[in-house]
């Protein structure tokens, strides 16, 4: 399967299409949000008449229940039909671990939404032979937990081997030609953007920072 590039899509957004388009499919109306943050995907899902279930690794919201993936999901979860895991895989430093116990989590025939950096994005290529640093992944994102850097065909690995069938693959359109003004910024940003264009090639993985995986629990 070949990765698609997804415009003018946020990655919100993105999983927000998927679960429309499944919705009538799923095996229960619960969506685990995993990583829920400050809530930003409860509305998506409760206007779809689902019912929002989210966890976190810290309390930002009083609702959500936390969750370290390196553990079972806790007891007092339910098996959820959707789960939309958005950002947080690069944070995992047991990426394999995290993915087996979501897929335990799941209920079979459930749908996961995931979203992650991507490293071969052009700016990443570029910075990397600029700074010798990972765009997404310089000493600076320690602060944020950014420990595992997520290659395609690892996660692809990961997901199989866990029970998931892959339905898309995809990255979301960023890398775009500045928009116009008069000042020396946008030339100096039209000729990093060039040297981007030059150095991180022209394939759909250049094109955006954001990869995305569209998979379906199966039920061995």
């Amino acid at each position: 399967m070949k990765f698609k590039l997804i415009k003018n899509l946020k990655r919100g957004d993105w999983a927000e299409e998927k679960l429309k388009i499944v919705k009538s499919s799923l095996p229960n109306e619960i969506v685990s949000d995993i990583g829920s943050g400050w809530g930003c995907f409860k509305n998506k899902v409760e206007s779809l008449g689902l019912v929002w279930q989210p966890f976190d690794y810290v309390q930002k919201l009083p609702e959500a229940t936390l969750w370290d993936l390196n553990n079972p999901a806790p007891e007092t979860a339910k098996k959820p039909g959707f789960i939309v895991l958005l950002e947080v895989y690069e944070h995992l430093a047991n990426p394999e671990l995290g993915i087996k116990n979501i897929a335990s989590h799941i209920a079979d025939g459930g749908y996961l939404a995931m979203s992650c950096p991507n490293p071969f994005y052009a700016k990443s290529k570029f910075t990397m032979i600029y700074k010798n640093q990972l765009y997404a992944f310089q000493p600076k994102h320690i602060e944020e937990h950014h420990v595992n850097v997520p290659l395609p065909h690892i996660i692809e690995f990961y997901l199989k081997k866990h029970g998931f069938e892959l339905l898309e693959k995809g990255v979301i359109d960023s890398h775009r030609l500045p928009s116009f003004k008069f000042s020396f910024n946008y030339l100096k940003d039209c000729t990093k953007y060039i040297l981007e264009k030059i150095v991180g090639g022209d394939t759909v993985l250049s094109k955006g920072e954001t990869q995305v995986y569209f998979a379906k629990k199966t039920t061995h």
